[in-house]
């Protein structure tokens, strides 16, 4: 009996999409642009993490050796940075490579690479690159490298340690990351909030239009669930059509925009897209067909009195 009244009840919201084709394309236009809203604030979180990762990877904490200072040490001092959860990596440069990167860095510049070259001696220390798991946790490092250089007993390894240097960035990033978590949190229930005002309207002038054959269902005893259920499927099927819709319209969209994205974001939002594919699809598909069905079950209830 449940079954045979549930088939009745979808094949009653299939016939109202069907019957009411204007208002039905209006429906699934409006509600095409609120899933694309979401859909354009997944990929404006995914964006934005990849940049802030980019940046993060870019910076780091340089330690810097005395010219004397003897090679097992400052591995030893490597394999205890290591060992640090917060730690993600641990670069070693030697003094050679040290002096090849800044020669790399400074080659048009003839005078700095003639001083070089008269000093006759390697003028640069070994050094280490430190970067973090979290640009949050760069304080603790620099604090545990700050203990080892004060506990040092003897000639000091350790020339200089440029922390200080990038704290700024470092603070201005852990800023970011920070900011953008909060931005996209307050975004996305804006616009949800938003886009459920939009398609209750919209489904209500679907429900509107079926107001006088609601009365007829009311007089011979149709149920409240009954009546409500062909409004829901019928706000369901609009939500999966605006759902695909949607993902077909960010195919061309992603595509054109992966060279502005690469350049704002360094992320190709194409690449992006493709590899995410399922999660857009389930994302976007659910999103709408939920979206639909409650917008359409409280436009029900409240403007009709069912």
């Amino acid at each position: 009996m449940m079954i045979t009244a549930f088939r009745r009840v979808v094949r009653a919201g299939i016939i109202n999409v069907w019957r009411n084709s204007f208002v039905s394309l209006a429906s699934i236009f409006v509600m095409t642009m609120t899933v694309s809203i979401i859909g354009s604030l997944l990929f404006l979180s995914a964006m934005m993490g990849q940049f802030v990762a980019y940046v993060r990877d870019k910076v780091d904490v340089n330690v810097y050796f005395v010219t004397s200072a003897d090679e097992p040490s400052i591995l030893e001092l490597k394999k205890s940075l290591e060992a640090l959860p917060e730690v993600a990596a641990v670069v070693y440069l030697t003094p050679d490579q040290s002096i090849a990167n800044f020669r790399a860095d400074h080659q048009n510049d003839r005078d700095i690479v003639g001083a070089l070259d008269e000093l006759g001696t390697n003028p640069f220390g070994a050094s280490l690159a430190i970067k973090a798991k979290d640009s949050a946790q760069f304080e603790s490092i620099y604090q545990f490298v700050k203990d080892k250089q004060d506990n040092t007993v003897g000639t000091p390894l350790i020339e200089s340690i440029n922390y200080d240097r990038n704290k700024a960035v470092i603070d201005k990033l852990t800023q970011v990351t920070q900011y953008g978590q909060r931005f996209s949190f307050v975004v996305t229930l804006v616009f949800v909030l938003a886009s459920i005002l939009i398609t209750f309207n919209t489904i209500r002038l679907a429900i509107y239009t079926a107001r006088e054959e609601i009365g007829v269902m009311r007089l011979v005893g149709a149920t409240n669930m009954y009546i409500r259920g062909p409004f829901v499927i019928e706000g369901t099927l609009y939500g999966v059509v605006a759902g695909v819709a949607s993902l077909i319209i960010f195919f061309p969209l992603t595509y054109a925009l992966r060279g502005a994205s690469a350049t704002v974001f360094n992320a190709d939002i194409f690449n992006y897209y493709l590899s995410h594919l399922w999660v857009f699809i389930l994302v976007l598909v659910l999103s709408g067909a939920l979206l639909g069905a409650v917008s359409s079950f409280l436009a029900v209830r409240k403007y009709l009195s069912v």
